[in-house]
């Protein structure tokens, strides 16, 4: 049992991240200029389902937001930079898809 509660607990994370996504799609579909509707659903998307490594050990995930609040609190501001690259490069990873999709929309209407 105990092997196995690493992916039980992913699996609980995942399954209340997408209801979380999903109550957060249904906010949103509201705001009606389509570029800031996708960022705001982006970032959500980001800052829930991004994992990082946590510990010394490369064993485990966890999700990175945690990683860098667990990291500041404990260890203080400077030691948070592995869960904060993380949500860094996500992000960017989601504005450059978000750029292009626009470019291409744009390009193709």
């Amino acid at each position: 049992m105990f092997e196995n509660q690493h992916y039980v607990a992913w699996l609980i994370y995942l399954l209340s991240g997408l209801v979380c996504a999903f109550i957060w799609w249904r906010i949103t579909r509201h705001i009606t200029h389509r570029g800031w509707r996708d960022l705001c659903r982006g970032f959500v998307v980001v800052f829930i389902f991004t994992p990082c490594y946590s510990g010394d050990a490369s064993e485990f995930l966890a999700p990175a937001f945690i990683v860098l609040l667990m990291d500041i609190l404990l260890e203080g501001a400077s030691s948070g930079i592995r869960g904060a690259l993380t949500l860094l490069f996500s992000s960017f990873v989601m504005l450059l898809a978000l750029t292009f999709r626009a470019l291409f929309v744009k390009a193709k209407g």
